[in-house]
């Protein structure tokens, strides 16, 4: 029976076949034509990356950011968010292995000092800023037990 089915089938496309190329009226054939767009380059003026000021939100991230940047010798991260003193003055010595444990950010809360201490001493990192414009390391100020 199946077989039945597909001679049916290919009879059925052959005459369809014969009577599409076999017609002699003058019917108008439609033929499709491929069209090909070539879009020249246009020149562009590269602008230079922006660069969006990662600001130090709390006097306690800045005080990380500050000492971390230290310990790893990155004194690019560092000035992130800290004055050109603060930065020259802990990287007057290498931070390479230092143990400074935080002992949190204290006094007057629009010009708080934060401190480290380590064995031997403390530092004290003296802050100004705001929550809106960041806070920052201006000063850098060692004590010595």
């Amino acid at each position: 029976m199946t077989g039945l089915i597909v001679l049916l089938v290919a009879v059925l496309i052959a005459v369809g076949v014969v009577l599409a190329l076999g017609s002699d009226d003058d019917d108008e054939v439609s033929t499709a034509t491929a069209t090909t767009t070539t879009i020249a380059p246009t020149a562009t003026t590269e602008s230079p990356p922006v660069t969006i000021g990662i600001i130090c939100t709390t006097p306690e991230d800045a005080a990380m950011t500050f000492v971390e940047s230290w310990i790893a010798g990155d004194q690019a991260a560092a000035a992130r968010c800290a004055s050109d003193e603060a930065v020259s003055t802990i990287f007057e010595n290498s931070g390479a292995g230092a143990q400074y444990t935080n002992q949190g950010c204290f006094g007057d809360p629009g010009v708080p000092t934060c401190a480290y201490s380590y064995e031997g001493g403390s530092v004290s990192l003296a802050m100004s800023g705001s929550e809106a414009s960041g806070w920052r390391v201006e000063s850098v100020s060692y004590i010595a037990d």
